[in-house]
């Protein structure tokens, strides 16, 4: 056993002392249907599984069901906390004759429990005794499935439906869990269990009562029974609440008449019947979730705090011990504790309600957690003073360190549901709201960070400004104003300026004493991201390169990885593509951090799409169409950060290009959704241009003269880019035939392109030199080709090299014969890619429909549904071929291709072959 988890689930015990025994004492009433001759017989040699208390239940209808259920490949026991799953699973290991589970694995569910570490828990091999066949594999359970990652529930779902004789997994939960069910059930390879099966009947509640309450009174048992139904925790906790009054029946009268449901009233009498010393310590640790004994120690300032716990866990009801966890290699021995959910509910609420018992506790954690900030630790401290309701305290520590902390332990839930629980708190303290309004920020809720950014600028304007002496201040307003500039609520270049200053001053200013060590590194962050939006690319890159070191010197990892990927689209808007890729892959590997407070939240996503608008200009060309992720998740980006939903718009328009549709890819660049910034006429000048020169070679692939008019005019005109504007009017010239001037136009653009994205300058080399080829001019015809190979060597950008001219000489024959004289390895590259290819005017010519050709086509509301002769007919049509041809190719006669081309017409509602051309152009059907 691997892993296993000791704890003692007090739904199903019967009594208190040595949890190794499991021989019945002759002085107490044997449970129905347990001999010690089973007890005698039982594993007790599997180490691992849960600890059995000394008398125990049976749960021989779970059990039966288990035998049956285990033999498929998963079985899913859903039941609520105090059902007695864990002990009832336990007992079926110790008692059951079931071969399967001899050598069975028993592990925690958490969060460390990751698709590769159940893999190879799953394929496990037997290890000796009396066991199923080699092939079939050893039972896997886990207990508290609930908390296991999605991604290894996904790992299992897809076992399951793809290779279900690979495993055998019992899983332990307190609700359904997202596996595929129809189809496995169906088969016998998934099989759910439900509470009911745990559900204690007449003569089982019985005999829990007696054992706790010690009395067979029937009336008590059958007042508590009928107040339990059946639920075994509430069955235990009434039976040693009566236990304890003189007149048992009376306390089991006043039980049943009580309004308070059973299991919060005897958890709570429970609890007031422990020692003082007993009660101070829970009520310090209460909302650890798991505590370690030198973590006791250290909240409730109990040095016995180890003998303290372990007169609790010996009840085998209030507090449980967790075994060893393994973490790798390494193997954590420290012993831990977790607190029953019914008695952490309840001591909640007394923590609420106060007390002398509640202020003591309280100001003994306060102690611990001040302790642990002057020591640098501020793992958990916003948590711990948040459980036993300092609330002045969080909220001072929500002030001084609260960004930080949201960045390196992951507090952003807690400080949403503190603000949302004591607004009278933060009412009181504004210099808690960036906190607040930035943690909004960073999950993506626009609507609940505006609101506290407009408090933070109310608050900034009502306070003198010579009042504002904190640069930590001077910081979260800097970084408000930059994150209300992205929603279009201030001028973006004010904001801009603003921060600018501000960071200079503070800067300047070298304090030492800042209150919150990452403001800096977020304005800077912030900063970088609004410049790279407005085209200040190389302060962006000196704003983020900046953030990026703050970060890595805070240990402030998300921030780090937030910082790296909009670096990647610095790099990418800069024109380095290759310095793009790497800064990419950097953010990405950051998103393998161990949890989640240390994973930038918006950052993969981010990464991964500068990764493949770098990718994708580079060569090897790839083999299959690339396909975006439909993952929400993996490409989540949020609503404010413009520059990316806009680069992410022009790589869905170049996957459509290389899906052979610049119709496609048309659409795509002339849809911009909901934000109103991403309108052409709103997008910054370098976001703007690189929009047009896209559209426009689209349109010289569609050959659209008009569009290719307009485009130029609005470079010319509107941006003031007049190499740009050449570009385009260079590939109208050469689209209308006429090569000098479309050489002049490249000329000019050549000279004085300015914007490295797109690589216009590249474009107009490559474009010159094919049409000075084509009008015999090979030297200047290699000289700028040359020229163009030696600016794309480093960026390794090779989409220029794609052959853009129609009038010019295919690129691969300038290529070839370049690679000849030329010694680089970038010009070979490019020559041996383009070799095999026709330019990528002649891929398109046949398959993209004119300006014409759509305006036939506008009429054809519902695709054709042709037949497969059909297309043949019609792909043989759009090569140019004659009835002849067509005949020769199908194998047919002439009269059958006629008949086929009839039909096509018919279907098209069309009358010639050019418009039956336009429409199957437009509807994507050659």
């Amino acid at each position: 056993m691997t892993r296993a988890r000791a704890k003692v689930d007090p739904a199903a015990e019967l009594g208190e002392g040595d949890a190794e025994d499991v021989r019945t004492p002759p002085t107490r009433r044997r449970p129905p249907g347990f001999t010690s001759s089973e007890a005698t017989t039982s594993r007790t040699s599997l180490a691992g599984t849960p600890r059995l208390p000394r008398v125990y239940l049976p749960r021989r209808r779970l059990w039966e069901r288990l035998d049956r259920a285990t033999e498929g490949a998963i079985t899913l026991l859903v039941a609520p906390g105090g059902a007695g799953k864990t002990l009832g699973v336990g007992g079926w290991l110790r008692f059951t004759s079931a071969v399967q589970a001899s050598d069975a694995i028993w592990v925690e569910g958490d969060e460390s429990l990751v698709p590769s570490h159940l893999e190879e828990l799953i394929s496990r091999r037997h290890e000796g005794g009396a066991h199923p066949s080699p092939e079939v594999p050893r039972l896997v359970i886990v207990d508290d499935a609930h908390t296991v990652p999605a991604a290894t529930l996904r790992m299992l779902d897809h076992r399951l439906n793809e290779a279900p004789d690979s495993m055998r997994v019992l899983l332990l939960s307190r609700w359904d869990l997202p596996l595929t069910r129809l189809v496995p059930e169906l088969l016998g390879n998934f099989t759910t269990l439900r509470g009911d099966l745990l559900r204690l009947d007449e003569a089982e509640s019985a005999t829990l009562v007696e054992e706790h309450a010690r009395t067979a009174d029937p009336r008590v048992v059958r007042i508590v029974a009928e107040r339990a139904q059946g639920w075994c925790a509430a069955i235990v906790l009434a039976a040693r609440s009566i236990a304890g009054a003189p007149d048992r029946y009376a306390a089991a009268r006043r039980l049943a008449d009580a309004d308070v449901p059973v299991a919060d009233r005897v958890a709570s009498e429970v609890f007031s019947a422990l020692a003082e010393r007993q009660r101070h310590l829970l009520l310090c640790v209460a909302g650890e979730g798991v505590v370690d004994v030198v973590t006791a120690a250290h909240l409730s300032r109990d040095s016995g705090a180890r003998d303290v716990l372990a007169e609790l866990e010996a009840t085998g009801l209030l507090v449980t011990r967790v075994p060893s966890v393994t973490r790798g290699s390494v193997t954590s021995h420290e012993t831990r504790y977790r607190i029953h959910p019914l008695l952490a509910e309840v001591i909640r609420r007394r923590l609420l309600a106060g007390g002398v018992d509640v202020s003591r506790a309280r100001g003994t954690v306060v102690r611990a957690v001040r302790l642990d900030l002057a020591r640098g630790r501020r793992d958990q401290a916003f948590a711990r003073l948040v459980s036993v309701h300092a609330h002045d305290e969080a909220a001072e520590l929500l002030a001084t360190g609260g960004v930080q902390m949201l960045f390196s332990q992951g507090a952003a839930g807690q400080m949403a549901d503190f603000a949302r629980a004591h607004p009278e708190v933060v009412q009181s303290r504004p210099d808690t709201w960036f906190t607040l309004a930035f943690e909004r920020w960073w999950a993506d809720d626009v609507s609940a960070a505006r609101h506290w950014m407009e408090r933070i600028v109310e608050h900034a304007a009502s306070v003198p400004e010579s009042a504002q002496a904190r640069s930590s201040d001077e910081l979260h307003l800097a970084c408000v104003r930059l994150m209300r500039a992205c929603l279009g609520l201030e001028p973006t270049a004010d904001a801009i300026e603003f921060a600018q200053r501000t960071v200079a001053r503070v800067q300047d200013a070298q304090n030492s004493g800042e209150r919150d060590m990452a403001a800096l590194p977020v304005l800077l962050l912030t900063l970088g991201s609004a410049l790279n939006w407005v085209g200040d690319l190389g302060g962006a890159e000196a704003s983020l390169t900046t953030a990026l070191g703050l970060s890595r010197s805070y240990d402030l990892p998300a921030l780090e990885g937030s910082a790296l990927s909009h670096l990647a689209f610095t790099e990418l808007m800069s024109g380095r593509e290759h310095a793009c890729v790497e800064f990419a892959l950097d953010a990405i590997a950051m998103a393998d951090a161990p949890h989640d407070a240390r994973r930038p939240r918006f950052a993969p996503s981010r990464a991964a799409l500068a990764l493949l608008l770098g990718t994708l200009v580079d060569l090897p060309w790839p083999v299959e169409p690339i396909v975006a992720s439909s993952d929400a998740a993996a490409t989540r980006i949020s609503r404010s950060d413009l520059c990316t939903q806009f680069w992410r718009r022009m790589r869905d328009a170049r996957l459509a290009v290389m899906r052979g549709s610049a119709v496609e890819a048309e659409q795509v660049l002339m849809t911009v959704g909901e934000v109103p910034e991403l309108t052409d006429t709103s997008l910054p000048h370098h976001l703007r241009a690189a929009l047009l020169l896209e559209r426009a070679f689209l349109a010289a692939l569609s050959s659209d003269r008009q569009a290719l008019k307009s485009l130029a005019q609005q470079l010319h005109d509107d941006l003031d880019l007049p190499g740009e504007a050449a570009l385009v009017t260079g590939l109208r010239a050469d689209l209308d035939g006429d090569r000098r001037r479309a050489v002049e136009c490249f000329e000019t653009a050549a000279a004085e392109a300015r914007h490295a994205q797109p690589p216009t300058r590249v474009f107009a080399l490559v474009c010159q030199a094919q049409l000075l080829d084509a009008l015999d001019e090979r030297g200047q015809a290699l000289e700028r080709l040359e020229a163009a190979v030696v600016e794309t060597e480093t960026r390794r950008n090779a989409v220029p090299f794609l052959g853009w001219t129609r009038q010019g000489t295919p690129i691969r024959v300038l290529l070839g014969r370049l690679a000849k004289s030329d010694t680089s390895a970038w010009a070979r590259e490019l020559a041996l890619a383009a070799e095999p290819l026709p330019d990528i005017t002649t891929m398109f010519r046949s398959s993209t429909p004119t300006s014409e050709e759509r305006k036939v086509a506008g009429d054809v509301v519902v695709l054709p549904a042709l037949s497969p002769r059909e297309r043949e007919v019609l792909g043989e049509l759009a090569r140019g071929a004659t009835y002849a041809d067509i005949a020769a190719t199908l194998f047919v006669s002439e009269n059958t291709v006629k008949t086929h081309v009839s039909s096509l017409y018919g279907k098209l509602g069309v009358s010639r072959r050019r418009d039956a051309l336009a429409v199957a152009r437009s509807l994507h059907l050659v």
